[in-house]
């Protein structure tokens, strides 16, 4: 911890899934920046970052549903946003208040491919950020094409 405040850094990147960075950003005092793709269901940013999505027209993360459900697959969807947040309720109340602190949430994909909901303004959509340039293809490679 030391070595980490003599580090003076600005800004602390995490991964939410990742236990602990809350804990460290604080100790640094530093701000808490978050990078996920998704979670199942959007449960840690329902329930840890406070944002918005109702089951009733925001399918859940590798549901397979759509935004054009049925009210059967409305009834599905709900049925697993509340699985999916039975899981989460063993976490530790104070979890989910340390990760809502988190300063930003970086959303890595693109609005477009996105379902339409609700966002808060600490949510940024970042699609494409760790991405590079592409190198052409290597001359063997090309031949073999």
């Amino acid at each position: 911890i030391d070595k980490l405040q003599r580090g003076k850094f600005d800004v602390m990147l995490s991964d939410p899934i990742y236990p602990c960075s809350e804990a460290l950003a604080e100790k640094l005092n530093i701000p808490l920046v978050y990078t996920l793709r998704f979670s199942i269901a959007n449960t840690l940013e329902r329930m840890c970052g406070q944002i918005p999505a109702p089951p009733s027209f925001v399918p859940g993360t590798m549901s397979k549903l759509t935004d054009k459900m049925s009210f059967t697959e409305r009834i599905k969807n709900m049925l697993f946003y509340l699985s999916q947040d039975a899981l989460a309720i063993r976490w530790p109340t104070s979890y989910c208040e340390m990760m809502g602190k988190a300063d930003i949430w970086l959303i890595r994909t693109y609005w477009d491919f996105e379902f339409p909901r609700p966002f808060l303004p600490n949510f940024k959509y970042v699609g494409g950020l760790h991405c590079s340039p592409a190198k052409p293809l290597p001359k063997v490679r090309l031949s073999f094409y």
